[in-house]
């Protein structure tokens, strides 16, 4: 019963208080002040993303994957590349068993892993615009 008792002094201070305060009402422009503040902070804190591959590695892994196409491509003539003499006379002695011995790849699988490599990278490509264009707006 004493419990009750509190409750409704509480009760009836909480009232009296409530109405002693006065109303305050916002400013014309509370509201676009507001959205201002938001997007100037949103501004400030946009996440900048950044490649995990630069643009000179997926450069150098592009001329790797070249260099080795030409190289492995059998038949051609590579009559422009020159590479110079060098003397490996030491790794005869190294015996490593002829496990690609009887591999042998054609000119058409050749080509078609060199066109899906590119396909791939083309895919990245277009991906990451439209995911960066998505991210941004």
């Amino acid at each position: 019963m004493g419990e009750n008792k509190n409750i409704k002094e509480l009760d009836a201070f909480v009232k009296k208080y409530i109405n002693e305060i006065e109303e305050e009402t916002p400013s014309v422009d509370f509201t676009a002040n507001i959205m201002d503040a938001i997007l100037n902070e949103e501004q400030s804190s946009i996440y900048k993303a950044t490649p995990l591959i630069s643009k000179k590695v997926w450069v150098v892994l592009a001329s790797l994957l070249a260099i080795s196409m030409l190289l492995v491509s059998k038949g051609t003539s590579l009559s422009w590349l020159k590479i110079p003499k060098m003397r490996i006379d030491y790794l005869s002695n190294i015996q490593i068993p002829n496990l690609f011995e009887n591999i042998t790849v054609s000119n058409l699988m050749l080509s078609a892993c060199f066109f899906f490599t590119v396909m791939v990278f083309v895919q990245i490509y277009y991906l990451k615009n439209h995911f960066t264009r998505k991210f941004n707006s």
